[in-house]
């Protein structure tokens, strides 16, 4: 699982890159087309987004592991986000796919996720309460919380008229998606232990 960490730590740099020519080329270039839909900005997320959705589902995959619903809760998650950055209406796919992530479709399909997720939680509420408590007590529930930090304020430029608003705004959410990569990264290496016994 080192090559997981390795490619992590290479996107964020990728990241890192992408802002910092964002930066240049609309402050000191005058290149507003770097914040435009479906370019550099957007695609940057939407390719990080994809691999962390990828990320979440690695514990899936481990059969012995306690920790797969806190996996499931942030792959709906980061396909929430996926779905809302991505118009996935303008692409040559199958009228299904089309119908599922985009509009009512999406909305519908998202929310049967959550809430399956959180009635699934439901039945072993003790477990998963603690669970939650452990997560958020380590790395990997800390950079999800910084990631979400990022987004709220990322979020709050949008509504802010100031100079360059649009691109604050999407490198901010750019660098909560990166936290959110490191998160999913490290959530696909080491397995979120509690305590309690699941049975």
């Amino acid at each position: 699982m080192t090559s997981v960490k390795k490619i992590s730590s290479l996107v964020q740099y990728f990241i890192i890159g992408v802002i910092a020519w964002s930066f240049y080329g609309v402050i000191g270039l005058n290149d507003f087309n770097i914040f435009d839909e479906n370019n550099l900005l957007e695609n940057t997320q939407a390719f990080v987004l994809l691999l962390v959705f990828f990320l979440f589902l690695v514990p899936l995959f481990e059969p012995f592991r306690g920790d797969k619903l806190i996996a499931v809760f942030f792959a709906i998650l980061t396909l929430a986000f996926l779905l809302r950055e991505v118009d996935i209406e303008k692409f040559d796919l199958p009228k299904i796919l089309i119908l599922l992530g985009s509009g009512n479709g999406r909305n519908i399909l998202l929310a049967l996720g959550f809430l399956s997720t959180l009635g699934f939680a439901l039945f072993k509420f003790r477990y998963y309460l603690d669970l939650a408590r452990c997560f958020l007590r380590n790395r990997t529930g800390f950079a999800t919380l910084v990631a979400g930090l990022f987004l709220i304020v990322g979020d709050m430029f949008e509504k802010i008229d100031v100079p360059y608003h649009v691109l604050y705004e999407e490198s901010l959410e750019l660098l909560g998606y990166a936290f959110l990569l490191s998160a999913a990264a490290r959530l696909s290496r080491k397995e979120v232990k509690t305590s309690r016994f699941i049975g």
